[in-house]
């Protein structure tokens, strides 16, 4: 009868051993496995609803959305990076951490990227201002709305806008930029009513 009871404790003091009192190796495993289900339900219900293309990644800290019919990218999160195509035309400032970029390339073409770096917002205006001119761009406009510059730049048919601000959320001198690229579209030429 010990034997026997003996033999019923072992395994369970084998199971207590391996798996610990309360611990589960396997915990950091089945965490990982519920977290990829996650993010493709997530997915899935994004797909339908939108009729593109979903990718939720990097332990769900970024959201990556392409639109299948224009080809429209969008994405969202921590150390997003710029989708392939971004125009080159659109300088990113060095040292970037993007947090945010859509770009579209269909009939109108644009981009939008939001990011934040380390340097003063006069640091950062001053070389756009610099990287604009350089590759021929005219300034259109500038403005100074308390803690935020605001700039304007044009080449040709293509635009520029730039916002800088001092990033509340972060150290101290932390500017947060957000900055658009398109090109305008020519409207059609007409022959005055004349067929």
């Amino acid at each position: 009868m010990f034997k026997n009871a003996r033999l019923a404790v072992v395994p369970m003091l084998g199971a207590l051993v391996f798996f610990g009192f309360g611990c589960n190796p396997f915990q950091k495993a089945q965490d990982k496995i519920n977290e990829k289900i996650g993010e493709k339900v997530t997915e899935g219900i994004l797909e339908k609803a939108t009729g593109g293309k979903v990718d939720v990644k990097k332990d769900g800290e970024q959201v990556t959305f392409k639109d299948n019919k224009t080809g429209a990218v969008s994405a969202f999160g921590e150390d997003v990076k710029l989708p392939d195509g971004f125009p080159k035309n659109l300088p990113m400032y060095p040292g970037a951490k993007i947090s945010g970029v859509t770009m579209t390339q269909e009939k109108e073409q644009s981009a939008w990227v939001m990011f934040s770096v380390g340097d003063e917002i006069k640091k950062v205006v001053d070389w756009y201002a610099q990287q604009t001119k350089d590759a021929g761009w005219k300034e259109d406009s500038s403005m100074t709305l308390g803690t935020m510059e605001t700039r304007s730049y044009t080449k040709g048919n293509e635009k520029i806008s730039l916002n800088a601000s001092i990033n509340e959320d972060e150290t101290k001198g932390k500017t947060t930029v957000i900055a658009t690229w398109n090109v305008k579209q020519e409207a059609p030429a007409t022959d005055g009513g004349n067929q």
